[in-house]
C-alpha cells in the first residue's frame, strides 16, 4: 500500500511516501438570482454554480509516512498561484483547481527544531467552467477536452 496514489494535484501526487491525506471536504455553492414580487416573496431563478472548494486534511511524520520536502512543494505551489488538474487513484477528474490555503500546525519538536509530526490542511479552489467528469485532463497531453471536442464537433 505504500506506493498508493490517494489524489494527483497537478505535479504533486497525494501518497504514503509525500503527504496522504485522512479527509477529504467538499463545498460546492450554487448562485441565484432573486426577483422581487409585489406582495410576495422573492422569486428565485438559478444563475449558475458558484465557488467549490475542497479541503485535504491530513498528517505527515517522516518517521512513519511523508515527508517535510512535500508540505514545502504545496507551499511553494500555493504561492506560484497555479492551477491544476486534480485527479484521484481511480481515475476520476476533480477538474482544474489552485491552492486557496494551506494550514500547517508542527508537533513533537526535535532537539534541532524539526517536527516530528506536520499536520496539514489544504484548502483548493475550483477555477474551470468544465462538468466534474469532463474536465481538461486532456490539455496535460496538450490536446482539447471532451467537451471542447464536441462543441468543435458540433460546430463544424
Amino acid at each position: 500500500m505504500e506506493g498508493t496514489v490517494l489524489m494527483a494535484f497537478g505535479p504533486f501526487v497525494f501518497g504514503m511516501r509525500t503527504a496522504a491525506y485522512e479527509e477529504l471536504q467538499r463545498q460546492m455553492q450554487f448562485k441565484h438570482a432573486a426577483s422581487a414580487r409585489v406582495g410576495k416573496r422573492d422569486a428565485f431563478q438559478i444563475v449558475g454554480p458558484g465557488s467549490e472548494l475542497l479541503t485535504l486534511s491530513g498528517t505527515v511524520a517522516p518517521e512513519v509516512s511523508g515527508t517535510l520536502a512535500s508540505i514545502t512543494q504545496l507551499e511553494t505551489m500555493g504561492k506560484e498561484g497555479r492551477a491544476y488538474v486534480l485527479v484521484d487513484g481511480a481515475g476520476h477528474v476533480y477538474g482544474v483547481y489552485f491552492i486557496d490555503s494551506l494550514q500547517t500546525t508542527q508537533s513533537a519538536i526535535h532537539a534541532d527544531g524539526t517536527p516530528r509530526k506536520v499536520a496539514f490542511s489544504l484548502t483548493l479552489c475550483r477555477s474551470d467552467d468544465e462538468p466534474a467528469d469532463e474536465a481538461p485532463g486532456d490539455h496535460l497531453a496538450g490536446g482539447p477536452s471532451q467537451a471542447e471536442q464536441r462543441r468543435a464537433g458540433a460546430t463544424a
